[in-house]
């Protein structure tokens, strides 16, 4: 650089300049300075605090509602005595003022409460206003109250936390997103204590991290403006165990949810790898899951849920248990190959398995079924020899006064053409079952097709009536009402003699007479069928019952023409009943009365409660001993 002397000069005229220039300014330099709001004092959190809160502007004296708060930095543990328990998230805590947010716990009285707590400090407390929100609560309104809360300055510091190294990556997922048939969760990836998110949904949003050590966990979202959700906001409290999170957040969005900040679970898995992907796109709920074992995986979804059970047919209720998707799940033993019937309970109301197509069907509770598959010869699989053909017929009934209906099934081989005859089986369903329930859950049909193919039974027609006298045996109570069960049977006894079994012998290739026609059923069924058959020996000669429910123990009077001179009639008096039955008392009476009496008859008991693996059972152990 080459300066000329008149430079030289205008250079150091103007450095002279400078000191004025700063003196001139210093006056308004500091008047500006004295201008800026001086930064609140910032006040350590403390360890633990005691509040009471209440609606209104003060707390009475006697408050409803203390709770004590206990910190480890920003973040800490609440319960209160009326069952609340929260995470609560320091926003704010200085000199001007003091903000707290509030989220519920899962097993709290009061989860999917949130709050915010604003609060002014006066030595050792705090007091200040407070605004709840809670969908479905409070008119789906935002009350406002008061709270006020000690420092508990005796209280033990917290033990010094350990810091976790933040991770580069996590696969996270809220709420339901990740649970079978859902769109899916997130990846966030972090730059220090940043971190950028992209969801399958479509989200975008910054995360900054306020706390990451052994104590737990919370991050704040942020959404940036190309995301499917601008505007909305989310706090993440957790803990981290091993390479996972778990935690509570919630989610504030202006406009939406009707101005509430909905809470709920999250839980995040350490990626794995240098360049993490999205995490997949869940695939269906199976449920059930039938293993190689015999065992059955059931799963509900049901993340709202406090408890749920699955109760398998026969057997007692067991709790299912959750997982952080909200996904209940129960494995069961090895069961033998069968149908069993099962339904869940979600905190006391019975649900049907929405995965499941297989319906026990039931006009009192529906239920599912599960398959357990065993060799196809077994009678209720379908088999590999010939099948016979379901036919389905309905009448205006005018014994009773409705609309019904009753299926017939004919043995292969028959020919409405033929001169052949067949004996035929009147088989009764049981009380909230339905025409077809011998069909789709007794598998009737299959058990006949086997029976009759392997030469263990003689071809026959079964006919499967519709069982009811009315609708008012389905009343609540009504079935153990003697007067309407009676009343009820009489008009199904008139319907089956004056209608069905006229259009059974009209309509098909039935053999005439008594001695070709047999009677049998489950439960109510098997009571009709002891009533209706041991009543009327002039039109059964075969009579059967699979645990019996509605006869009276007064069986004089129920059966006032059986004598030992019945036994020149009858061919065959079947009664079986499962051993862990709650009908095992009243059947064993009746074999005991049949057996004073003199009434010849088989008295069968087999393993099994008041289920269909006992009935279909039992039909296949009767059926061969038909028409023979």
């Amino acid at each position: 650089m080459h300066m000329n002397l008149l430079d030289l000069r205008t250079a150091t005229a103007t450095f002279a300049a400078i000191p004025a220039l700063f003196a001139s300014l210093a006056p308004a330099f500091a008047q500006s300075q004295a201008a800026q709001p001086a930064t609140p004092a910032a006040i350590a959190v403390p360890a633990v605090i005691a509040e009471i809160e209440c609606m209104g502007s003060q707390c009475v004296p006697d408050p409803k509602i203390s709770g004590t708060w206990k910190f480890s930095g920003v973040l800490g543990a609440a319960d209160w005595n009326n069952g609340a328990e929260a995470r609560v998230v320091v926003e704010r805590f200085d000199a001007d003022g003091v903000d707290i947010r509030r989220i519920d716990m899962p097993l709290s009285t009061s989860y999917g409460l949130t709050a915010v707590y604003t609060g002014t400090m006066h030595g050792n407390r705090i007091e200040g206003d407070v605004v709840w929100s809670w969908s479905g609560h409070w008119n789906d309104e935002h009350p406002i109250g008061h709270w006020t809360a000690v420092i508990q300055r005796s209280a033990p510091l917290p033990p010094p936390v350990e810091a976790i190294r933040i991770p580069n990556a996590l696969i996270e997922c809220e709420a339901d997103q990740c649970a079978a048939g859902r769109q899916g969760g997130c990846l966030w990836t972090f730059n220090g204590r940043q971190a950028e998110s992209r969801c399958r949904n479509g989200a975008h949003f910054k995360l900054d991290v306020q706390k990451f050590d052994s104590d737990g966990i919370v991050l704040r979202r942020t959404e940036f403006p190309d995301s499917v959700s601008p505007g909305l906001t989310a706090l993440y409290t957790g803990t981290l165990r091993g390479d996972r999170i778990t935690g509570i957040g919630t989610w504030s969005w202006p406009g939406h949810w009707n101005n509430h900040n909905p809470s709920g679970r999250w839980f995040a898995t350490i990626a794995e790898g240098d360049h993490p992907d999205l995490p997949p796109v869940p695939g269906p709920l199976v449920s059930p899951e039938v293993h190689a074992d015999g065992s059955v995986t059931f799963r509900a979804f049901a993340p709202a849920s406090l408890e749920v059970f699955v109760q398998l047919e026969g057997e007692k209720q067991v709790i299912m248990q959750k997982d952080d998707l909200g996904v209940w799940s129960l494995t069961t033993k090895p069961l033998a190959p069968d149908y069993y019937g099962y339904i869940f309970q979600d905190t006391g109301v019975p649900v049907i398995d929405p995965s499941n197509p297989l319906i026990l069907p039931n006009l009192l509770q529906t239920e599912n079924m599960v398959h357990v598959p065993g060799p196809s010869s077994l009678p209720w699989e379908i088999g590999d020899g010939p099948h016979g053909t379901v036919h389905h017929h309905f009448f205006q009934s005018k014994a009773i006064g409705d609309e019904r209906d009753f299926y017939v099934y004919t043995p292969p081989g028959y020919d409405s053409a033929s001169n052949v005859k067949y004996p035929v089986l009147y088989l009764l369903h049981g009380f909230g079952q339905v025409t077809r329930s011998w069909l789709e859950v007794g598998f009737a049909n299959r058990i006949l097709d086997h029976l009759i193919d392997e030469g263990n039974a003689r071809p026959m027609i079964v006919v499967m009536p519709d069982g009811y006298g009315g609708e008012d045996i389905l009343g609540h109570g009504a079935y153990w009402n003697d007067t309407i069960r009676t009343r009820n049977f009489g008009r199904f006894a008139n319907s089956l003699f004056d209608e069905v079994i006229p259009q059974v012998e009209k309509d098909y290739k039935v053999e005439p007479g008594r001695d070709a026609r047999a009677i049998a059923g489950l439960s109510m069924g098997g009571a009709q069928s002891l009533l209706i058959g041991l009543n009327n020996l002039d039109k059964f000669g075969w009579v059967g019952s699979f645990s019996s429910g509605g006869l009276r123990e007064n069986f004089d009077q129920e059966f006032p023409g059986l004598k030992s001179a019945a036994n020149s009639q009858l061919h065959l008096l079947w009664v079986a009943c499962g051993t862990d039955d709650g009908l095992l008392g009243i059947n064993r009476a009746f074999n005991k009365w049949m057996t004073d009496e003199g009434i010849n008859h088989t008295a069968v008991e087999t393993p099994g409660n008041h289920t269909w693996m006992v009935w279909r059972r039992n039909l296949a152990s009767l059926a061969p001993l038909l028409f023979r």
